[in-house]
């Protein structure tokens, strides 16, 4: 019996791999809001249709947010020659200049936090006719074969550049892709050697598996009128990929069902299989039914994923079986125009090009490292990217320097520099040292406290408007502590989350959660005091961060029953008491690298208590909320 639920999303991903597996051209393959605890079992059952169809070994490569580009082109390598160590640079995992070595898979589990680095090495290398690399002084041109795997939240898209998204020809939505066991039960089914993975996606067909294997396929003709729906169905697309992505899959499609020529039928598959729907016909959406019962063969998924086309006979027939029209009983009045609102994303269709539809949430230039705005050198704590030519003594790499002299030992130069008592020792010169490019660590920080109880009547989003557009500006890191919360674990405690910069959705979404019942101001301001002293400390490269705490200051949850999780008996101002205290210990931290202010709720009664908060932490209070003064002007 099998351990997973199959579905509609079982079989297009099967047929989707199936095609990237058979088509050299599909090189790219993403697959939607594909549950993370599959990545492993997808990857396996591509892994195994590589191997059936190219007949070689696949060698896998995982990339992530940490991938860095020597990991990527270079490995270096070690041996003993003659009882010498002799330093070598052998291609890396992406340079496929040996096609004996097997065929590239790179599996990229989150393409929305890939690193920089491995960004690049996409934008590069998918679809490439040709690829070249000259580093470290290592020469190599190749024609990319390897595949690539991806997968993405639908919601985060916004996030990715365009240019990224557009190397993947082949996209499949996989929300329906679910697993029936839970991630303890995958490890211990892994350690005991079962074998319930290969079930995830359902047998592979008879017919494909004969497709797969065969070697010397025949060629697969597309007609001018496939090609002229091809176009029709992607109407105005930017660029061509998406045309020539469409016109390969439908190729794909034809020879895994045994036919010579691909029709429009197999455009209109292809198209229903990556979701595309026909813009000549809105209304009538082309996803594939989830209702359907999971087919076992070619024709079968096909005549799954394909309209039926009616005769004229049966659109007369169901005409004359269609009960009579009824009259109205009375006139009716004008129909009441109901207020707009915007649809939730999850319930329209997926699309193959969502990108096309969301809001960019991503940087101006996601694929260039920032500029660094201090003048003196680059900090030593970002993570290394790379290595370049030293020229200072600081921040060197040690390896790469070796490797860089061990290239030149045998030159007469170096080998003259060499005594005789010394002859196996390296000689390093000046020129042969490195040191290591770091990314760009922040250097701006924002720290917001949202206090959810005091904006019920105002929006405080256009008092934050300016710090957040500071924040965006200067690229800086986002800290939102978040007090007084409906939808939170725990309304005794504050709680707090980290973004890469402003454009993180979580940052929306804070801005307009409910308002509970409990206000643990104290616990969310010792929580600021934290961050901020890692931040000085421990972070030096943090040269400015600014505070913003918008809170009307009635706190009423003493930081002891934040820390305990649960109120022991009447608090009266302990809380109020308690944020004060912990304002004081931030106020103490200076004003040369933090700015402070208190957004000032207006709260009535008890008016003072941003000012008391803002006093006891220096910093400034600004308007919030705007109140209406009444009574007679004279």
């Amino acid at each position: 019996m099998s351990v997973y639920e199959f579905g509609a999303a079982a079989r297009r991903v099967l047929l989707a791999l199936a095609c990237a597996a058979l088509e050299p051209g599909l090189t790219g393959v993403l697959l939607f809001d594909l549950d993370p605890e599959l990545v492993e079992p997808v990857t396996e059952e591509f892994a195994s249709m590589l191997r059936l169809a190219t007949g070689c070994s696949v060698r896998r490569t995982t990339l992530g947010a940490s991938t860095r580009d020597d990991e990527l082109w270079l490995q270096p390598s070690l041996r003993l020659d003659k009882g010498r160590m002799v330093f070598a640079t052998a291609p890396g995992p992406l340079v496929d200049n040996a096609p004996a070595d097997g065929v590239g898979l790179v599996i990229v589990p989150d393409l929305v936090r890939l690193s920089l680095a491995g960004a690049r090495a996409a934008v590069q290398t998918l679809g490439a006719d040709v690829a070249s690399i000259e580093r470290y002084g290592f020469r190599a041109r190749w024609r990319p074969q390897a595949r690539w795997l991806a997968a993405c939240d639908m919601q985060e898209v916004a996030q990715i550049s365009p240019h990224l998204l557009d190397r993947f020809p082949v996209r499949v939505n996989a929300a329906g892709l679910r697993s029936s066991l839970n991630a303890v039960d995958l490890v211990l089914g892994a350690i005991l050697g079962e074998k319930a993975d290969s079930e995830l996606l359902g047998p592979l067909p008879d017919a494909w598996h004969v497709v797969l294997a065969r070697r010397g396929r025949p060629r697969c003709l597309l007609p001018d009128e496939a090609a002229g729906r091809i176009v029709e169905l992607l109407g105005a697309a930017p660029g061509g990929r998406r045309a020539v992505a469409l016109a390969r899959l439908t190729r794909a499609l034809a020879v895994l069902d045994g036919a010579g020529v691909a029709d429009v039928r197999y455009v209109e598959a292809a198209a229903r299989l990556i979701g595309l729907h026909d813009p000549t016909h809105p209304s009538a959406p082309t996803a594939v039914d989830d209702s359907t019962p999971p087919a076992a063969e070619t024709a079968a998924v096909l005549r799954a994923t394909t309209d039926v086309p009616r005769s004229a006979g049966d659109v007369d027939q169901d005409r004359a079986n269609a009960a009579p029209a009824m009259q109205p009983l009375f006139e009716s009045g004008r129909p009441d125009t109901l207020d707009a609102f915007l649809v939730d994303e999850r319930d329209r269709p997926a699309s193959p090009y969502p990108e096309d539809e969301a809001q960019p949430l991503r940087e101006f230039a996601p694929l260039k490292t920032p500029w660094q705005q201090r003048a003196e050198p680059s900090s030593t704590r970002g993570h290394v990217v790379g290595v370049r030519q030293a020229s200072t003594l600081r921040d060197l790499a040690f390896v790469p320097s070796v490797m860089e002299a061990a290239k030149y030992q045998n030159l007469p130069g170096r080998r003259s520099r060499a005594t005789h008592d010394a002859c196996n020792q390296l000689v390093v010169s000046p020129s042969d040292l490195r040191s290591y490019v770091r990314a760009p660590a922040p250097e701006r920080m924002l720290v917001m406290l949202l206090d959810h109880t005091c904006r019920k009547g105002w929006d405080w989003e256009i008092a934050l408007a300016p710090y957040l557009q500071w924040a965006y500006v200067s690229r800086a890191n986002t800290c939102v502590i978040e007090v007084g919360s409906r939808h939170t674990p725990s309304e005794l405690r504050a709680h707090k989350f980290t973004a890469k910069s402003v454009l993180d959705p979580r940052i929306g979404s804070a801005l307009y959660r409910p308002a509970g019942r409990a206000s643990p101001l104290a616990h969310g301001l010792e929580l600021i005091r934290q961050v901020l002293r890692h931040a000085f400390q421990h972070q030096s490269s943090v040269d400015e961060a600014w505070l913003v705490v918008v809170s009307d200051g009635r706190g009423n949850v003493p930081l002891q029953s934040s820390l305990v999780g649960q109120v022991t008996g009447p608090v009266g101002r302990e809380g109020v008491e308690d944020a004060l205290t912990v304002a004081e210990d931030i106020g103490a931290m200076g004003q040369i690298r933090l700015h402070t202010l208190v957004v000032d709720a207006a709260p009535s009664p008890y008016s003072d208590l941003p000012f008391q908060l803002a006093r006891a932490m220096n910093g400034v209070v600004v308007a919030g909320r705007v109140t209406e003064m009444t009574g007679d002007a004279s």
